[in-house]
């Protein structure tokens, strides 16, 4: 009996990792790389329930790379913060099941506090960072990771 190899993408166990990596910078005052974790538990924990709810994952088991219909066009889904959740909304829900998206959407109500995130703020200056907005983008990461304890719950993930 043989087994196949698990896929090495798994945003369920990286939003978890990055949002604990995280908790530990924010309460070390390291606010920099803390903000840059909070995005990330948030992209993580959004694609995990898009895997989860019906998206194709490419062989490694993301988000593919390109888009299902057009292969020359790249996926709308594999995006940063905070174009993810502007792609979500124009894809329709991220849950197909009308109720349950409401559900999982209504319990991330603060996700927009990650429109001034930006994955490129890894190269940034300390003192060129929003840094003030660490505290909201932390507050936007809890109710994924509390989406995601839900979703787990539900069985859906």
């Amino acid at each position: 009996m043989s087994t196949a190899p698990a896929t090495p993408v798994a945003y369920e166990h990286a939003a978890c990792r990055h949002f604990s990596d995280a908790e530990t910078l924010f309460n070390q005052g390291r606010l920099a790389n803390a903000g840059q974790l909070y995005g990330f538990v948030a992209e993580c924990g959004l694609k995990a329930m898009l895997l989860a709810c019906g998206v194709t994952p490419s062989a490694d088991g993301g988000i593919p790379g390109e888009h299902p219909a057009k292969p020359e066009k790249p996926h709308p889904l594999r995006q940063h913060m905070p174009s993810l959740t502007g792609r979500i909304a124009a894809h329709g829900q991220l849950i197909p099941d009308g109720p349950r998206s409401t559900k999982y959407m209504a319990s991330m109500p603060s996700l927009g506090h990650f429109n001034n995130w930006s994955v490129d703020h890894r190269y940034w200056r300390d003192d060129a960072l929003p840094l003030a907005s660490v505290a909201k983008w932390r507050s936007a990461a809890q109710e994924v990771s509390t989406m995601l304890d839900q979703a787990k719950q539900d069985g859906v993930l």
